[in-house]
This record gives structure tokens, sequence and C-alpha cells, in this order.
């Protein structure tokens, strides 16, 4: 039976086909979610098999946070602040440890869940409604980046999982009627809305989408022309949010960040990252094939094919800027909209309704598999290497035989290196393992009782010390350094810093011989003091190292606080 009215349905439709129970809705997806949070949480540790020092990144934004410092003033990132607050709540909870990341992941968890239940249950019958709900949870919680294998635990660009996941419900609102519109549409409106603030303080390009969504669904959804008006105030207040004064900063670093080559515009780069998984695609567009024939034999309005153009493209377009080489979770919503398509056409009972689901399921799985086998892999810990030392205590990596020290020590590694710099071969990658073996060895330098408890730059992406070593962060400096970061001037970066580290092994070769050519006669000037161990390199300003207690008579205690504080 076709649709009486675009956007609503026959009064004489029984309410059962109107509404999802909340209740039941609640069970089913909440029960599935619940035990997906448990198997991330319960090992007690954070377990990173790649991109570790992305997590470290966010882990030293939300330490600047903690010490009154303002995102985009005090230190400079173009992707919003949300993510670091999170882990900062995470902080004021359990801590400043590695674990607080996975509180703040939680608290997302919480508001999809809740955000994807509201509008899944307005539009959806009870089962598709519990898929949804638990396909955009379990994005959020699953610890591998969107594209990645599921066993590639990283919780790098968190912020691409939220996004996706936020898009994905905002989606749902706009291109799927409610079943009874008259009676909600506000909650729609205010669910969006939140969406669309949430997008802006995570990454802009996320937030960018949802405004191209919330355009499309203003010509195309009926349920949404109904109130043009407010979701055109909606977008306006939005925009107004984003160029308000109090954004400027953020704004000011996104374009930084495009001046220095973060907008990823090579045309032959993304043809060649489509094709390389074109298989992936493929079943958008086949339900774009599909929407398209049921509009040419008149068994769809025009608003649904192109709802789902219009989600493939803006998906597509988001993904281009994204440091993820394929993956397009927001396309699952096109299953959705085919469902509810065919669902209102030609009644519940047609049997292409469940296949619609195996898109949704498969994602599920997806996730579900990741989540299983990280809680397996977090539990054996005697084939992890645990940090035991520093704030980053509870951080687990893949252990291994051999280290990075201990090889290059033996000389096994400076040929290869040294052959690799003259070449310009693609860059030796630092394992998770040597990674956190070289930043522990730093740690346990500057912790060492002699150096000034003072601001810390690293020549290298991430700069993980202060909130290692629980010292104050210096301002001035990019949170991230590399691609696409803009080189700030020393005298900026440097005024509050007394000790620079210089990585013997880069986690970004490049970006680290750009520093030391670009700082290297302000460095020369005013940190004299030299210091290198089998990883590192530091420079420190005069005055900065003193002599160690049982040298100048004085318990540790009894040294000067604003030179060598408490170790």
């Amino acid at each position: 039976m076709a649709r009486p009215a675009e956007g609503g349905l026959a009064d004489a439709k029984p309410r059962s086909e109107l509404y999802t129970s909340p209740a039941t809705l609640a069970l089913l997806a909440g029960v599935p979610v619940l035990v997906a949070l448990w198997a991330l949480l319960s090992p007690g540790l954070v377990l990173s098999h790649e991109m570790t020092w992305d997590l470290l990144y966010n882990l030293s934004g939300a330490w600047h946070l903690l010490h009154g410092h303002v995102a985009h003033v005090d230190f400079h990132e173009p992707v919003g602040q949300l993510n670091f607050m999170l882990t900062l709540l995470g902080f004021e909870w359990v801590g400043p440890t590695p674990f607080a990341f996975l509180v703040g992941v939680a608290i997302v968890t919480a508001v999809v869940f809740a955000s994807s239940s509201v509008a899944a249950m307005r539009r959806l019958p009870v089962f598709p409604a519990a898929l949804f709900v638990i396909l955009v949870t379990l994005l959020v919680l699953m610890p591998a980046n969107v594209g990645d294998k599921p066993n590639a635990y990283s919780f790098a660009m968190s912020y691409n999982r939220y996004g996706w996941s936020l898009l994905s419900i905002l989606a749902l609102i706009l291109f799927v009627p409610p079943r009874d519109h008259l009676a909600g549409d506000w909650i729609d409106i205010a669910n969006a809305g939140l969406l669309l603030v949430m997008l802006f303080y995570l990454k802009v390009t996320y937030f960018a989408g949802g405004l191209a969504f919330v355009g499309l669904a203003i010509l195309v959804s009926p349920h949404i022309c109904a109130r043009r008006p407010v979701w055109l105030a909606i977008g306006g207040l939005m925009v107004a949010n984003a160029v308000a004064p109090w954004n400027h900063p953020y704004l000011l670093d996104i374009l930084h960040a495009a001046a220095a080559g973060a907008v990823r515009d090579s045309l032959s780069f993304h043809l060649n990252n489509f094709f390389a998984n074109a298989e992936g695609y493929a079943p958008y567009a086949a339900g774009l094939v599909g929407a398209v024939w049921m509009w040419a034999r008149g068994l769809a309005p025009l608003r649904v094919p192109l709802a789902i153009a219009g989600i493939l493209a803006i998906g597509v377009l988001v993904l281009s800027q994204n440091h993820q080489s394929h993956g397009l979770p927001v396309g699952i919503v096109i299953a959705f909209v085919l469902y509810d398509q065919i669902r209102e056409r030609f009644g519940p009972a047609l049997p292409v309704l469940p296949m619609l689901m195996v898109f949704p399921l498969f994602a599920i799985g997806t996730s579900a598999f990741s989540l299983a086998s990280y809680h397996a892999h977090a539990g054996r810990e005697k084939s992890l290497q645990v940090v035991d030392r520093t704030q980053l205590k509870g951080l687990a990596v893949p252990a291994e035989r051999r280290g990075l020290l201990a090889a290059f020590a033996d000389g096994r590694l400076r040929p290869a290196l040294l052959n690799w710099s003259r070449a310009k071969q693609p860059r030796f990658e630092l394992s998770p393992a040597e990674y956190v073996e070289t930043i522990v060895e730093a740690a346990a330098l500057l912790g060492d009782g002699r150096h000034c408890r003072g601001g810390v730059v690293v020549l290298d992406q991430v700069n993980p010390f202060p909130f290692m070593l629980g010292w104050p962060p210096a301002q001035g400096d990019n949170l991230w350094s590399g691609p696409g970061a803009p080189v700030r001037p020393a005298g900026e970066i440097f005024a509050q810093v007394e000790h620079v580290l210089i990585p013997k092994f880069s986690t970004y070769n490049a970006w680290t011989e750009q520093a030391r050519l670009e700082y290297g006669v302000y460095l020369s000037q005013n940190f004299p003091a030299r210091e290198e161990t089998q990883g590192w390199i530091m420079l420190s300003r005069q005055g900065a190292i003193a002599m160690p207690p049982a040298v100048i008579g004085c318990a540790p205690h009894g040294m000067d606080p604003a030179c060598c504080g408490d170790q």
C-alpha cells in the first residue's frame, strides 16, 4: 500500500505500527552494547597495535586542557577540542592514565545510544531499529580505525569513528521519514542540532558533511520540507556559531593547516584509493541503481534515489579528507532508506526486507569481532609489553623479543637508517613496542632528578612527555606535527621550554629533519647543554640541568621546585 501522503501515514494505521516500544528497543539494543562495552573496559589495559603515538596525542591534548590551556590559543590543532574534552572528563573520573581515554569512549557511546534510539524508534520497526542502534554504537566502541582490519587495534583518529556514527544518525533523521512526524518533530530537530554541534567540535569536515545533508534534505525530504523554516534556522544557527568570534582561533588553525597542505586535493590519489577498494563500494552503488530502477518503475518517489545519491556523494567527499583509504559507514543508511520505502510500498511481509538488513548485520559483525578479539588479546598479559612507570602506566603493546634500543646498541640498525636517509627510501616506522621503549627511555632521562621541571618540546609528531611525567605543558606548539601541520615560529614554540628532545628514531623522519633545519640556529643559540642517549639527543637551556642532590648535599624534596621538581 502506497504512502497516503509524503512523510505521513493514514490515520487508520494501528498504533502498534506507528511506534517502537522504547523498553523493547532498549532491551534488544542495550544488552549487546553493554556486552561490547564490557569487552572494551574489563581488561583494565589500553591495548595498541598501531599508531600508538596518536593515542598519546589525545592524552596530550587533554593534559593541556587540565592545566587550563585554551585549545587553538595555547596549543594549535585543526581538529576540534571535543575529543580532548572527553578524555579530560576521564582524567576527572579515573585520574591521568591512558584508561581515561576509554572513559571518553564510554561517554560517546552513551550519547550515541540515546540519540540513535530516539531517531530509530520513530522511524523503524523494532528489529531494524535495534540493528541501527547497535551498528552506530559499536562503531564508536570498535578499537580499530574505519577501513582497517578488525584486529589492527588502534585508538588513533577516534574522531573519525565518532564522526561517522553521528553523521549516520543525522542521515537517518533527515532521509527516513518518521511514521508519525506531527507528534515529535521537535525531538528530531533538537537531536539533529545536538549532532551538528558535536560534529563541529569533533572535526570540521564532518560538520560540513552534516550541513550538506541538511541542505539536501530541505530540498528532497517531505518531512523536512514541512518545517523548512525551522530547519533553515537550525542550519543558520550552526553556521553562525561556526563563524562566531569564540571560534575564530579554531577556524584560524584550520586555515593554517589547509595552507600547509592538509587538504587532500589530488584527484589521482582519491581515484587510486577508490579503485583499490571498489568491491567495498559495490553494494552502495547497487543500492543507488535499485533506487533509480524503483523510481523509473513508479515504485518510489524521486526523493529516494536523490537521497541515496546525496548520502554517497557527501560521504565520499568527507572520506576524501580523512586519513583513511576506504570505508564509508554512513553508506549503510542506504539500506534503511530502501527498507522504509519498500515496506511502505509493499507492506511488511515482503521477503526482500530481511535481506536489506544483511548489510548492517555484516557491519555489526565486523565491530563485534574486533571487540571480542581485542578483549581476548588484552587478557594475555604474557604476550604484551605493559608500561608500568609514569602516568602512561596501563598502556599495553605487543611484546617483542628484541627492542629497538638493543638493536641500535650493537649497530644493527644504524647503517639501515643511514642508507634510508641518503636514498630517501620509504621511512622506517617504529613498531608500538619500539616507540614505547624510546619514550620510556626519554621519560627516565627527564625524570632522573637532574633536570628542571619545565616545558618540553619534541621534534617528532607528538609530545607525550608532559603527560607522562606530570609536568605542566608548554604553550605555543602544534599538538600534532607532521604532514599538513604549519611550521610555527621558533620564538612562539620554545618561549616556555627548558628541554628539547630530538629522536634518533622518529615516527616521521621527514618532519624531524625539517624541524632540525628550521630551528637549528635558534636551538644552538638558546639550548647549549647537550646530552645523548641511545635513542635521543636532548638540548637544555643554561641552568636547566642541576647537580644531583647527593652532590649538592640536599634531599630531592629540598631542591628548588621551580627548577628540579619532585621526581
